[in-house]
C-alpha cells in the first residue's frame, strides 16, 4: 500500500532492543497501546509506543531501522504468538 501520510503504530522495547510495527490496514491503535500495556504488566516490562506517519511500509521501516541501529525488527504486533528475538551466540 503506498499513499501519502499513512499511519503506522509502533511499539519499542528499549530492554530487548526489539520493535513492531502495525500499518494502517492493521488493528486500531488504541487497542494496540491497550495490549500493550496488559503484556507489559504481565511480564513486568516497560514498552514504549508511538505513531508515525510515512508514505509507505517499506519508508516506514526502513526509517525506523534508521533511528534504531542495532534493534530486532519482531514484526506487526498484532501478529501471534509473540516472537523473541533471536539469541546472540
Amino acid at each position: 500500500m503506498k499513499g501519502e501520510n499513512l499511519s503506522f503504530h509502533v511499539i519499542v522495547d528499549h530492554a530487548e532492543k526489539t520493535f513492531s510495527m502495525d500499518g494502517p490496514d492493521g488493528p486500531n491503535g488504541i487497542w494496540l497501546h491497550l495490549e500493550m500495556v496488559r503484556i507489559a504488566r504481565e511480564r513486568g516490562k516497560t514498552l514504549r509506543d508511538f505513531d508515525m506517519r510515512a508514505p509507505s511500509a517499506e519508508e516506514a521501516l526502513t526509517e525506523m531501522q534508521s533511528n534504531l541501529p542495532g534493534y530486532y525488527f519482531m514484526g506487526p504486533w498484532s501478529a501471534e504468538p509473540r516472537k523473541s528475538p533471536p539469541q546472540s551466540k
